[in-house]
């Protein structure tokens, strides 16, 4: 998820459920393809374009962690993926006894 997609995704004045994997990919901008588009007028006026491409990308790559972006999108936990099955079973309870 990127940009507002995630928050898109759920109401923020209600319960947020929201769990991710230590794997999740998500935050304001894609690296891959994103850093050509944001930073296009910097790497035209670059002397080497592939170069500060490159170090553009390890720079956010050394702030891209999946515990920073959790936290600052709300999610609940990261959690092992093999603890989604009952965590989706909780929700879908959650979810029932709400519609119900």
């Amino acid at each position: 998820a990127y940009g507002i997609a995630g928050s898109a995704m759920s109401n923020a004045e209600r319960f947020q459920y929201r769990f991710a994997w230590p794997s999740g990919d998500w935050g304001s901008l894609p690296i891959e393809g994103g850093v050509e588009v944001a930073y296009k007028s910097e790497l035209e006026a670059a002397e080497d374009p592939a170069a500060h491409l490159e170090a553009i990308r390890e720079r956010l790559n050394r702030v891209r962690s999946p515990f920073r972006t959790a936290e600052k999108f709300g999610v609940e936990d990261i959690i092992d993926p093999r603890d989604t099955r009952p965590l989706l079973c909780e929700f879908a309870d959650l979810a029932w006894r709400v519609l119900k």
